[in-house]
């Protein structure tokens, strides 16, 4: 059995070991990165394509803006020789070359892309002040609709549908010309379906977009927006309803079936992509 001024021996040596342990820890230098501001200043204005002469982006401070009034702002830094912009994936650029009225860079398919500085006064008019507020885009007006219908058995049903904007955010990534990437932002709508047997409510629910996760891919999924709804048709399955998941830009879609029973269930499938 070990005596007590061993066993505190042993406890002081634990001791100082954690104390010399954490003391070389403080002492590491931590490696910190920070942006080139002077290359970041030197890159505020108006820039042009080389080849075509049309306006790519106008820099001022820390941001990036788009002739575009609907595309967001991007912030960027610039570190060393690549230029990073924080968009929702986060997109460097190797930068070939940088003066005073030039800017080279590579682009994400490995193009040397020349911009110019600007020399011509009217360019700053297609760009809105910095103070002007980039709302998201509104793709919908609320939307109501509703029918009588009847089924096989000659019950009627009152059927609604109604197409509710929301301030659930989408965002976009689309790319210029030159390779770089655009965000626009979206609202989102809920859409709403509802069947009434007489005065019963036999089905009443507000559809988002994770209602169709286990149909369509996730990555579509992300960036669509809930684009319409439709009645379809009366039959021996129940009530159907068309749902439309589109990409803002309405290249491409999918559209979901949504059928509600005379129980009151529900049933989804895909109909169209």
């Amino acid at each position: 059995m070990k005596s007590p001024f061993t066993i505190f021996l042993y406890a002081l040596t634990l001791l100082l070991l954690v104390a010399c342990g954490g003391d070389q820890r403080r002492d590491d230098a931590v490696l910190v990165v920070e942006p080139d501001s002077v290359a970041m200043q030197r890159l505020n204005g108006i820039w042009v394509d080389a080849e075509t002469q049309t306006v790519v982006f106008r820099v001022d401070g820390d941001s990036l803006f788009y002739p575009n009034s609907s595309s967001q702002p991007v912030r960027f830094a610039i570190y060393e020789d690549t230029l990073l912009l924080f968009t929702a994936d986060s997109v460097r650029f190797p930068i070939i070359r940088q003066k005073d009225y030039s800017f080279v860079y590579e682009s994400l398919s490995g193009d040397s892309i020349t911009l110019l500085r600007s020399e011509n006064p009217l360019d700053s008019l297609i760009f809105f002040s910095t103070e002007h507020e980039y709302a998201p885009i509104l793709l919908n007006e609320e939307v109501s609709r509703d029918t009588v219908v009847f089924s096989p058995s000659n019950e009627r049903y009152h059927l609604y549908i109604k197409v509710n904007p929301t301030h659930y955010r989408v965002v976009q990534t689309t790319f210029t010309d030159e390779g770089l990437p655009i965000e626009n932002v979206y609202f989102d709508n809920i859409i709403h379906v509802g069947v009434y047997n007489g005065r019963a409510k036999l089905f009443s629910h507000d559809f988002v977009k994770a209602d169709f996760a286990e149909l369509i891919p996730q990555e579509f999924l992300k960036g669509a927006i809930l684009s319409n709804g439709e009645f379809g048709n009366v039959d021996r399955d129940g009530c159907h309803f068309n749902i439309t998941l589109c990409q803002p830009n309405g290249s491409s879609c999918y559209v979901v079936s949504v059928v509600v029973d005379y129980r009151g269930q529900l049933e989804k499938k895909l109909i169209e992509y």
